[in-house]
């Protein structure tokens, strides 16, 4: 019987907010055992956000939660206790890896820093997610995805000239840490197939994002040039934008790269007569010109629908892509036919679709994409299965407040 990439492999995941979540839940679609530590007493960051599933909150209904905690295993333990310390310390032996995002220092006065973990199994595979990373002399600071992006360069670039830097949609640093984190997890179980070798995986979110603006940091480098903030304008195209479009709040994003395709870009329009003026004859004109391009590009654009406008120039071979809304996308027909999303079956807010994982592996059977765990629902396959735990010891813990 065919088996997942990950089959066999065991996750203990001690993260909370979104980039331990969403790391460890990739693993679990790939095929590992992914077993998620909690608590009743403080709820992960994600149950707690009081939207729930059509509008009724609860621990286990809320949309961020499922969102990132498909495909695992969930197990309530009091890390206060150092009766439940014994009990992660008896999982950690039959693991592979351990997941954190704690702040810094809080796995070391648990007990469970990465020196202490390789005693109780010298090969273990640690990742550790933090804003900043576990060295260095900001190491020790606290922070946010979206306060942490402010540390990246990439607000820095993002909005309009002369304005303040802008947020980017959503905790980017988070998911970016997420798929970096998964990807050296992959590495580190090869590394450790070949060699025996466990190790430590130290990943900032910050840095992260950093990687995905080198051009940033080169340019300074070579050229002494910071970048700025530009709005949507490029270095080099013109038309570059995103231009309104029919109906309310529609947008289209639409770039220019060549002559050629310039000249497919007023064909598609109706070759319009302002599209022969001198000021929009060459790439280096019409970038000099954005203000006045774009003027006249939304006069058009606003008479079609955004998808109207993405087909007209697509098949004119001018890049082009409509601003899609949540529900848009939800609805779009090609990421439809793609099988992006999923219709996950939850116990108590019933069949939702969400994000699935953005890869098609032809030769692997259907992924997991099991609910997100209920609080507590896989305590006696996890202590009692795994770890052996009598009956009676379950109820002794439950009553002494380490199971809770």
């Amino acid at each position: 019987m065919q088996k997942l990439p990950l089959d066999g492999t065991r996750v203990l995941d001690l993260s909370w907010a979104i980039a331990g979540p969403f790391a460890t839940q990739w693993m679990g679609v790939l095929g590992a055992e992914v077993i998620r530590i909690e608590s009743s007493l403080r709820p992960g960051l994600l149950r707690r956000f009081e939207v729930g599933a059509d509008g009724k909150p609860g621990l286990n209904r809320e949309p961020p939660f499922n969102a990132y905690n498909y495909g695992k295993k969930g197990c309530t333990l009091n890390l206060a206790r150092p009766a439940a310390i014994a009990i992660i310390e008896e999982l950690i032996k039959i693991s592979d890896v351990v997941v954190e995002n704690f702040a810094f220092g809080v796995m070391e006065r648990l007990g469970l820093g990465y020196p202490s973990l390789r005693k109780l199994k010298p090969d273990i595979i640690v990742l550790s997610i933090s804003i900043l990373g576990r060295t260095g002399p900001r190491k020790e600071y606290f922070g946010w995805g979206p306060t942490g992006l402010a540390a990246t360069g990439l607000s820095y670039m993002t909005g309009f000239p002369q304005s303040e830097p802008k947020r980017v949609g959503g905790a980017w640093p988070d998911p970016m840490s997420a798929i970096y984190s998964a990807f050296a997890v992959l590495a580190a179980l090869h590394h450790r197939q070949k060699t025996g070798e466990g190790q430590f995986i130290d990943v900032s979110m910050c840095e992260t994002v950093l990687t995905q603006i080198p051009e940033a940091v080169m340019d300074y480098t070579l050229n002494g040039r910071v970048r700025g903030r530009v709005a949507n304008r490029d270095d080099f195209m013109a038309p570059h934008g995103v231009y309104r479009c029919q109906g309310e709040d529609k947008w289209v994003a639409i770039a220019v790269s060549s002559d050629q395709e310039w000249q497919a870009l007023c064909h598609a329009m109706g070759d319009p007569p302002w599209c022969r003026e001198e000021r929009f004859a060459n790439a280096l004109s019409r970038w000099h010109h954005q203000q006045e391009l774009d003027r006249f590009i939304e006069g058009w654009t606003r008479n079609h629908s955004h998808y109207e406008v993405m087909g007209m120039l697509q098949r004119a071979g001018v890049a082009a892509g409509p601003s899609l809304s949540a529900a848009e996308l939800v609805d779009d027909p090609h990421l439809k036919r793609r099988g992006l999303f999923v219709e996950i079956d939850h116990p108590e807010v019933g069949r939702r679709l969400m994000v699935g994982l953005p890869a098609r592996l032809s030769s692997n059977p259907p992924l997991n994409y099991e609910h997100a765990p209920l609080l507590g629902q896989h305590n006696q396959y996890v202590l009692g299965e795994l770890l052996g735990l009598s009956p009676g010891e379950l109820s002794r813990l439950e009553e002494e407040g380490v199971i809770c």
